[in-house]
């Protein structure tokens, strides 16, 4: 079960198959948490996106180009983490937790 793994396990073994793995068939948000290993922010943000049973996407910045060109492209720059909620774009986790929290309620 992916609940309660830490970050850099989840990026390790890849978070697309542990979220169809954990989220398969339930109707949650789906969530996109660009971040990278060691990123402390990153980690509260994946912790509180489990918890609350969000369908999370983790892409790596450090090691994946792709995902870095993808945050670059949708921020104008390089931040971690930097969360997508539908049409919603976060950058940094703790500074917005109340709104994001607000999103994954609806």
């Amino acid at each position: 079960m992916c609940r309660g793994r830490m970050l850099a396990e989840v990026l390790r073994r890849g978070q697309a198959a542990c979220a169809r793995q954990c989220y398969r068939g339930s109707l949650v948000k789906r969530v996109l948490l660009f971040t990278m290993e060691g990123n402390a922010d990153g980690e509260a943000a994946l912790a509180f996106f489990q918890s609350r049973g969000a369908a999370v996407d983790v892409r790596d910045v450090g090691r994946d180009p792709e995902a870095s060109a993808e945050v670059f492209r949708l921020a104008g720059r390089l931040a971690v983490p930097t969360i997508v909620i539908e049409d919603r774009l976060f950058l940094g986790f703790g500074g917005h937790r109340e709104e994001i929290a607000a999103l994954v309620r609806e």
